[in-house]
C-alpha cells in the first residue's frame, strides 16, 4: 500500500512530468484506490482480529472511503461544476477538468509560491502563465510589502492584487476552520462603478474556482443601499467606489471598526480618484481605516495604525512619485488650486504605507500598445458630426469606441448616429446604473456596435476586440488619451486611434502625442518627438454623406429640444404653483422680441425653432431621411488610390454591378490603409 508521504511525493514529480494530463490523473487514480483498498480490507481485519478496536477502525474506514469517495467524484465532475473539499491533488484534478486532455503548463505560477487551491482556480481560468505585472507584484504582495504597481492597460493587474488577497482569505480562514471572522479582508477602491463591476467579476471568476472561497461584495451607486448594508456584514472583499462607500459607513461605527482590521487596502486606477470627484471620500475612508479624523492636524508620524497592506495600481504614474514620497515628511493639503501631480502626491501620502512601498514599472518605453495605430483626421470644429459618420461608413463592421468631453455630446451624437441606421449605444454618468451596464453588455455582445461615452469609459473596462477609438473631442491630457486608446490594442491584437481635430487643435494635439510617447534617457532628456499621422479623406466623399447627416441633426435635435423643453416648463409650471403665481411660458423662457440677446441667445432660439416643429413637419423630415438613406452614394474612387495600387478595380466593378456594397459604391483595403 502506498503511503502518504509516497503519495505526495508522487503527486509533485507528476505535476513537473512531462506528459498529458489524463495520463497524470490515471497514474493518481490508480494510486489512490489502490491504497483505499489496502485501508479497507486492513479496516475490516481489524475488526474481525480485535472487537476492542473495532470502533476505531471503523471510523478510520469511513474516513479514508470519504476522502476516496471525494477524490474519485472530483475526477468525474464536468469543468464548470465547483470542487469539494479534497485532498492536495486537487490541484491536478481541476486541471484536468478544465484542460479536458490538453497539456496545462503551470509551471510559471508554481514559481510564485501560490497554494495548490489557486493554482487549481487559475488553471480553470486558462492562464497558463502569469503576466509581467503579475510575475513582479505577487511575491512582493506575498511577502509583506506595499506595492506600487504601474502597468498599460490589459495587462492583468486586477489578479496581480486579487491572487494575494484570495490567497490571504485562504491562509486565515479556509486553513484554520477555528478562527473568528474579523470583517472584511480586503478593501478595494475603484474611480467609476463599471469598472468596479469589472474588478468583482473578474476576482469572482478567480474565486469560482475555489472548494470554499471568500464573499465579494460590490458597492456602488445606482443600486439598494439597505442591500448593501446587508451584504457589507458578511463581505470578505468589498470593491467600491468612494463616493457610495462612504455613503454606507459614514455615522456607521461598528461597520467602520470591522473595517479597520482589512489585510488589503487596493486602491486600482489611483490618478483618477480626484479627477473622478471623489478625492475627499477616499481620503475620509483611508481616515475610518485608520482610526482617524482626516480633517485633524497630522502632527503625529509615530501614531499606531492598524495594520494593514496598501496596494496602488495604475497604468499612468509619475516615475519620481517613490523617491518623493521617500523624502517628503508629508504632503501639503490638496486643495482646489493644486496640480494633478501635487493631488497625487497628497492621496499618496494620505494612504498611510505602513513600510516603503516597492514601486514596479513594468510599462514599455512606450506607454502605448505596441499594435496600436494612430492619427488624426483635421476638419472643421462644426464638421465633426459629418466626419464622424463618414469614418465610421467608410470603416464599417467594426466595434467601435467614440469619445466625447461632456454629457451634452453623448446625448446628442447617439441619436443622431441613430436616425443614420447605426448601432449605437450612449454611455455617461448620469445614466442610471442598469442602462450604463446594458449599454457595455450589448456594445461587448455585437461585433458591429458603436459606444459613444465620456470618459467613464476610458479606464479600466475590458472589452474585447474593440477595434477603433475614435475621439470626437480632443482628449484634454495625455494620460486621458492613453487610457481612451487603450481600450483597443489590447492584448496582442491590432487596433486604431484616430482623433478629430479642429485646425487650430492639431498642433496641440501632436505636442500632446508627442508627450505621451516621449522617452526618456538617463539624463531626462526628450528624444526625438513622435508625429501624429494626418489622415486624408476625400472631402466629395464627406460632401455627398452631407445631405443625411443634415437630416438626422435636424431630427435628433428636436426630439432634444422637445424633451428638454417639457422639462424645464414641468419645473417651472410646479415652482408657479408653489408660488401661487400664474405661468405664462412665454414670459418665463423669455421668448419676446428682444430677448435673445446675450451669451448663448442664438442657441437658445434654435432650440425654440427646434422645439416648434409639428408632428407632421417631424415625420417629413423622417420621411426625407429615410429617402435619403436608401440612395445609392456613388462616392467613387480617387486617382491617387488607383495609381497606388490599394484599389481593386475588377473587384469594384463586380460589387458595383451585383449590388453588394450596401449602396456604397467604394474600394479600398481599410480605413485609410491602417489595417487591422
Amino acid at each position: 500500500m502506498p503511503s502518504m508521504s509516497l503519495l505526495k511525493g508522487l503527486g509533485t514529480a507528476l505535476w513537473k512530468a512531462r506528459m498529458s494530463i489524463p495520463a497524470k490523473l490515471a497514474i493518481l487514480k490508480v494510486a489512490w484506490r489502490a491504497r483505499a483498498a489496502k485501508k479497507k480490507a486492513a479496516g475490516k481485519d481489524g475488526a474481525k482480529k480485535d472487537a476492542g478496536k473495532k470502533q476505531k477502525a471503523r471510523k478510520d474506514k469511513d474516513n479514508n472511503n470519504n476522502k476516496l469517495a471525494a477524490a474519485d467524484k472530483e475526477l468525474q465532475k464536468p469543468a464548470s461544476r465547483k470542487q469539494q473539499q479534497g485532498n492536495s491533488f486537487d490541484a491536478l484534478m481541476a486541471v484536468g477538468d478544465a484542460a479536458a486532455a490538453e497539456e496545462a503548463d503551470m509551471g510559471a505560477w508554481v514559481e510564485l509560491n501560490l497554494s495548490t487551491r489557486i493554482l487549481s482556480a487559475i488553471a480553470k481560468l486558462g492562464f497558463a502563465k502569469p503576466t509581467l505585472i503579475q510575475e513582479k507584484t505577487i511575491p512582493e504582495i506575498l511577502a509583506g510589502e506595499d506595492v506600487i504597481g504601474k502597468a498599460q492597460t490589459g495587462s492583468g493587474k486586477t489578479l496581480a492584487f486579487g491572487i494575494p488577497i484570495v490567497e490571504k482569505w485562504l491562509e486565515l480562514y479556509e486553513e484554520r476552520r477555528n478562527v473568528k471572522r474579523e470583517g472584511p479582508t480586503a478593501v478595494v477602491l475603484s474611480p467609476t462603478r463599471e469598472l468596479a463591476k469589472q474588478l468583482s467579476d473578474h476576482i469572482k471568476a478567480l474565486c469560482d474556482g475555489l472548494p470554499t472561497a471568500p464573499y465579494v461584495c460590490t458597492v456602488t451607486g445606482g443600486l439598494s443601499i439597505h442591500k448593501q448594508q446587508r451584504q457589507l456584514e458578511k463581505a470578505d472583499i468589498v470593491i467600491a467606489t468612494p463616493g457610495r462607500l462612504w455613503e454606507v459607513l459614514d455615522g456607521d461605527m461598528s461597520l467602520q471598526n470591522s473595517f479597520t482590521k482589512i489585510k488589503f487596502l487596493v486602491v486600482d486606477e489611483a490618478d483618477r480618484l480626484f479627477k473622478a470627484g471623489q478625492f475627499k471620500e477616499a481620503e475620509d475612508i483611508i481616515g475610518a481605516l485608520d482610526r482617524k479624523d482626516p480633517d485633524a492636524e497630522d502632527d503625529d508620524d509615530d501614531e499606531e495604525l492598524p495594520p494593514r497592506q496598501t496596494l496602488v495600481f495604475s497604468a499612468t504614474f509619475d516615475k519620481n512619485l517613490q523617491s518623493k514620497l521617500a523624502v517628503r515628511g508629508k504632503a501639503p493639503k490638496a486643495g482646489a488650486g493644486s496640480s494633478d501631480e501635487e493631488k497625487m502626491e497628497y492621496l499618496m501620502k494620505s494612504l498611510k504605507f505602513r513600510s516603503e512601498p516597492k514601486f514596479i514599472d513594468v510599462n514599455p518605453a512606450s506607454q502605448m500598445a505596441s499594435g496600436l495605430k494612430e492619427g488624426l483626421i483635421e476638419c472643421g470644429a462644426m464638421e465633426k458630426d459629418l466626419y464622424l459618420y463618414t469614418v465610421l461608413v467608410l470603416n464599417p463592421n467594426k466595434r467601435t469606441l467614440v469619445f466625447t468631453n461632456s454629457i451634452s455630446a453623448v446625448r446628442r451624437l447617439a441619436p443622431l448616429l441613430q436616425n443614420l441606421g447605426l448601432s449605437v449605444l450612449p454611455l455617461h454618468s448620469q445614466m442610471i446604473q442598469k442602462a450604463r451596464l446594458r449599454s457595455i453588455e450589448r456594445f461587448a455582445a455585437s461585433r458591429n456596435s458603436i459606444l459613444v461615452a465620456t470618459d467613464v469609459a476610458a479606464r479600466g473596462l475590458d472589452i474585447k476586440e474593440v477595434d477603433q477609438v475614435l475621439h470626437y473631442h480632443v482628449p484634454r491630457q495625455a494620460d486621458t488619451y492613453i487610457h481612451r486608446s487603450g481600450r483597443t490594442a489590447r492584448g496582442d491584437r491590432s487596433g486604431v486611434s484616430v482623433i478629430l481635430c479642429s485646425p487650430e487643435e492639431v498642433l496641440p494635439t501632436r505636442r500632446l502625442a508627442g508627450k505621451v510617447h516621449a522617452e526618456r534617457d538617463g539624463s531626462t532628456s526628450l528624444k526625438r518627438e513622435h508625429f501624429i499621422e494626418t489622415l486624408l479623406i476625400d472631402r466629395k466623399i464627406a460632401q455627398r454623406l452631407k445631405p443625411r447627416v443634415d437630416l438626422a441633426k435636424r431630427i435628433a435635435d428636436a426630439v432634444l429640444a422637445k424633451e428638454k423643453g417639457h422639462s424645464e416648463d414641468q419645473w417651472l409650471r410646479n415652482a408657479a404653483e408653489e408660488l401661487g403665481v400664474d405661468y405664462d411660458s412665454e414670459e418665463f423662457d423669455g421668448s419676446a422680441p428682444g430677448n435673445w440677446g446675450g451669451r448663448g441667445g442664438g442657441r437658445k432660439k434654435k432650440e425654440k425653432e427646434a422645439r416648434q416643429l409639428s408632428k407632421a413637419e417631424m415625420g417629413a423630415l423622417r420621411a426625407q431621411l429615410r429617402e435619403e438613406l436608401s440612395k445609392r452614394v456613388n462616392l467613387g474612387v480617387s486617382e491617387k488610390y488607383i495609381t497606388g495600387g490599394r484599389v481593386d478595380i475588377g473587384a469594384l466593378l463586380r460589387e458595383k454591378e451585383q449590388g453588394t456594397v450596401g449602396g456604397l459604391f467604394l474600394g479600398g483595403d481599410g480605413l485609410f490603409g491602417m489595417n487591422l
